[in-house]
């Protein structure tokens, strides 16, 4: 609905000159994010960020492959324009940076190793050029060497390029001409589906599984808008256990069809796909008439492919909506200016007032839920350092200026716990049973604000569990919660493993024992879940039992653990 009305606006308050103007601030403004993206492949910035952006750039996007998406579905625009004479966003004599600011695009495109980006450009390019070629050739025009010429000189720069630039489908020619001690593999740091142990296509046939699952049991109209991050668990396959990414929390299908699918059913993802029909068939109409249309055709390809391996953010989401709309004004007639009156009308004055108003409350509402944000931020760093005492005076202004927010009511009920564990401690009961109960009511508010938010739950238990220090009565309670996140969450490992550490904590060992071999059976290579089977089994005196955990440890999971060693040596 939002990007309807973002259409109608353009369309309705846009004409030729406009868009040309606009399409010229997002080539500059591309430009700019570029240089900053190559900068960051030549080491700027390495050392602020958590993952290796010097391996994998993504400028001011936050992660390649939504740069990637970006630059992808933008470069056929620089082909058009450095193609036709038909729109100058520049002048005659500075045609020239028009190639270049492409070169620029793909040079970026390449620095991102977006598999899915690459991909994209590839599919923009088969849309693009062979419709260029054959329309081409058809006419009989003088110009047709200076375009077989620019033709050339684009997919010549950008084959060199490939041919010189690592990427995830050709390790570049100096891979194939270096010694091989020349060689060095670096490992990269990134978020799930990017870096790690296992493979980025593995993961995503696993969570692509579970989002199809989704779909089977809320066919008609899913599960709700951007609830994917709740209902996976449910429907999470017990084989994401064994990934190097088991423990991540996955809020979308990483696949926009299957996101589609599994929050709005059949109904939204036919809605979206008729839609994209309808943006296709538009476009495919107006390719005669101009180079524009079929860059702007290309450029959705791409976003269609980048889409599959992801989801599209704000910025590419609007790329897909607006190029439509760019094309309707670009083709549209210039129409008369008509004369307005100076004076407005009395309704027009109220109307004035009226959205003078609203737009004065949004400002309102959202500059306190960013400063409410920058409290929480200020807060949970506080946290971190174990400044108690100054996180909790943060969070508490950060849950006035938004009381709806969970994450903020959950992270002030774990600073009130560990007050309240440390004045008990310091034999200040009575100030401690106070935290305890502002505890209690912050957590119940949490997850009573997102019932279905595992994580949350999990905090919950936690908060039972050191509670426990005080009232061992509490580790029911904590038992009980993560009980109940089983019900949500029937495959996730990690779950489990805190469950069995409950029951050792309340003396259950049956149920610990069968908790924890259930644990490593979803997850053999736990070594926390066997680690804590093993200790179990000894208090039992099942030392053999024991052993075969702790040899499995330290010959198929971690040769090198020490604590697994030594517990083995003190019971031979």
């Amino acid at each position: 609905l939002a990007y309807a009305l973002l259409f109608w606006a353009w369309v309705a308050n846009m004409d030729k000159v406009k868009t040309l103007k606009a399409i010229k601030v997002l080539l500059i403004s591309a430009v700019l994010v570029s240089i900053y993206g190559v900068l960051e492949h030549l080491g700027i910035d390495k050392d602020i960020w958590i993952q290796d952006v010097q391996q994998r750039v993504f400028s001011t996007f936050g992660q390649p492959n939504w740069l990637a998406a970006y630059l992808a579905a933008l470069l056929p625009l620089t082909w058009a324009l450095a193609l036709s004479s038909e729109y100058e966003i520049v002048s005659p004599k500075r045609k020239w940076l028009i190639p270049l600011v492409s070169v620029l695009y793909f040079l970026t495109l390449l620095y991102t190793k977006s598999r899915s980006g690459l991909l994209g450009f590839f599919v923009s390019s088969l849309v693009f050029w062979p419709p260029i070629l054959f329309l081409y050739i058809k006419k009989k025009t003088p110009y047709k060497k200076e375009f077989l010429k620019k033709l050339f000189l684009f997919n010549s720069a950008f084959l060199i390029l490939f041919l010189l630039t690592p990427t995830p489908y050709f390790k570049g020619l100096s891979y194939y001409f270096s010694k091989p001690k020349e060689i060095q593999e670096t490992r990269t740091m990134g978020p799930a589906l990017e870096v790690g142990g296992t493979e980025s296509g593995t993961i995503r046939k696993i969570v692509w599984k579970g989002a199809l699952d989704i779909w089977r049991h809320y066919p008609i109209l899913g599960t709700g808008v951007e609830t994917f991050a709740y209902s996976y668990y449910q429907f999470r396959p017990e084989e994401h256990n064994l990934v190097s990414e088991w423990d991540f929390l996955y809020n979308k299908a990483h696949n926009e069809y299957l996101n589609f699918a599994a929050n709005t059913g059949t109904l939204g993802l036919a809605t979206y796909l008729f839609l994209l029909v309808v943006i296709v068939r538009y476009l495919l109409k107006k390719i005669r008439t101009s180079f524009l249309p079929l860059a702007f055709l290309s450029g959705i390809a791409s976003i269609l492919v980048t889409n599959f391996f992801g989801f599209s953010v704000v910025g590419v989401s609007l790329q897909l909506f607006l190029y439509p709309a760019m094309a309707l004004t670009l083709s549209t007639p210039e129409k008369k200016k008509l004369t307005t009156p100076k004076n407005l009308a009395t309704l027009q004055k109220y109307g004035v007032v009226f959205l003078s108003l609203v737009a004065f409350y949004l400002l309102y509402s959202i500059t306190r839920y960013w400063l409410a944000d920058l409290n929480y931020s200020y807060g949970k760093s506080l946290n971190d350092t174990s400044d108690l005492t100054g996180a909790r005076a943060r969070l508490i202004k950060a849950i006035k200026l938004s009381p709806k927010e969970p994450i903020f009511w959950d992270e002030l009920s774990q600073t009130d716990t560990e007050l309240a564990v440390a004045l008990w401690e310091a034999n200040e009961k009575d100030k401690a049973n106070e935290f305890v109960k502002a505890s209690l009511s912050e957590t119940g508010n949490a997850t009573f604000l997102s019932p279905r938010n595992i994580n949350l739950k999990r905090n919950r238990a936690s908060v039972f569990i050191k509670l426990s220090a005080i009232d061992p009565g509490y580790l029911e309670k904590a038992r009980d919660t993560l009980l109940d996140a089983l019900t949500y969450a029937p495959t996730e490992a990690k779950l489990f493993y805190n469950l069995g550490l409950t029951y050792l904590r309340l003396g259950d060992y049956d149920n610990a024992i069968k908790t924890l071999e259930k644990t490593i059976n979803m997850k053999p290579n736990y070594r926390d879940a066997r680690l804590a089977l093993a200790l179990a089994l000894i208090d039992l005196g099942e030392k053999t039992r024991a052993k075969e955990e702790l040899n499995y440890i330290l010959e198929k999971i971690a040769p090198d653990d020490a604590i697994s060693r030594q517990t083995l040596e003190d019971i031979k």
